[in-house]
């Protein structure tokens, strides 16, 4: 009996999901989040945007472990996130009101993939974790 993979949705659902909640927040109206009543923190936008990404990344690293066989492959696996969040960022210009796109919030976005791809490196390099 021949077993069938998984397909690319199902076998990246974390992934999936995580970027679903990127694109909702990212595309959501800054009024909504005023509401929150968050202090007002230094540079807290760069923080969220840093860490959205490192859990993006690190969820597709993850999910694709077992495929993945030298650190160039992690670099190509990079650039879903990237170009995920350069689409976001011309979105936020185009189609909402009180949001715009900014190439610093992309930076911040290309920090947190290259934080998870430095990290995931050094843990498979340790052998900290096996899959």
């Amino acid at each position: 009996m021949k077993t069938s993979k998984p397909g690319m949705i199902r076998k990246n659902i974390f992934s999936s999901l995580i970027a679903l909640v990127i694109l909702i927040l990212s595309l959501t109206g800054q009024s909504t989040f005023g509401r929150l009543n968050i202090p007002p923190i230094p540079f807290l936008d760069k923080i969220v945007h840093t860490s959205m990404y490192f859990a993006l990344m690190s969820a597709l690293i993850y999910e694709n472990r077992t495929i993945l066989k030298g650190p160039k492959n992690y670099f190509i696996l990079a650039t879903i996130p990237l170009i995920f969040g350069a689409a976001i960022e011309m979105m936020q210009t185009l189609f909402t009101p009180d949001r715009s796109g900014d190439i610093l919030d992309e930076a911040f976005n290309m920090t947190g993939i290259l934080l998870a791809v430095v990290l995931w490196l050094l843990v498979k390099r340790f052998k900290i974790f096996q899959p």
